[in-house]
């Protein structure tokens, strides 16, 4: 029980660390920055061209609790584009699902264990009023070790797939806080041996 209890008072250390310096950006964001419009209850439109630096966001997460590697928090850096421009349809869903936004990021163990960076698209989908779903796809590149020992894991395979997924707030027009679940792995396309990395945990953004 005693990594369980570790578990808990790190990342919660690490969530509450990552939300106070978010509230403390929030409150003074909040003299310049409009309330959240109904725009943010609206599927994205996508411009005639593409920022790759719309939106930035740092999280902290519980460290792939199904297989212990001992280092229990990770932290994530995350950089968002704007929607990708080249969908014109009259159908409003075909233009969101072919309009997602480039995620490209890293989520880092701070014990120095399993690590990645990736690549995604990013979909949102709102629900109502401030809170929506986001979902990503894409691929990771990580550092684990080709052998299974004591605390570590073999991935299987350095190129997996990534997936995630979660509901949030969006705050005002600038900042929003997501809870998500991130999961990578190869799928068995590498090898039989694939463990996977998922991670549970707590992002806050902010949209330039």
């Amino acid at each position: 029980m005693g990594w369980r209890t570790d578990l808990g008072v790190r990342l919660a250390g690490a969530i509450v660390a990552c939300l106070a310096w978010a509230s403390l950006a929030f409150a003074a964001d909040l003299t310049s920055a409009p309330p959240a419009d109904s725009s943010a209850n609206e599927f994205p439109q996508a411009a005639p061209y593409i920022t790759l630096f719309q939106e930035v966001r740092v999280g902290a997460y519980a460290h792939n609790p199904n297989h212990d590697e001992n280092a229990p928090v990770d932290v994530s850096f995350e950089t968002l584009s704007s929607n990708l421009p080249f969908a014109n349809f009259s159908n409003p869903y075909v233009n969101w699902f072919l309009s997602p936004r480039i995620g490209l990021g890293a989520m880092v163990n701070t014990g120095g264990k399993t690590s990645y960076a990736f690549g995604t698209f990013n979909w949102r989908i709102p629900i109502w009023k401030m809170l929506f779903f986001e979902g990503e796809l894409g691929g990771a590149v990580n550092n684990s070790p080709d052998w299974q020992g004591p605390q570590r894991i073999d991935m299987g395979c350095p190129l997996t797939f990534r997936e995630a997924g979660g509901f949030g707030l969006q705050l005002t027009q600038n900042w929003d806080v997501v809870a998500t679940v991130s999961h990578a792995s190869h799928a068995s396309f590498c090898t039989s041996k694939n463990p996977g990395d998922t991670d549970f945990g707590v992002v806050v953004g902010y949209k330039f």
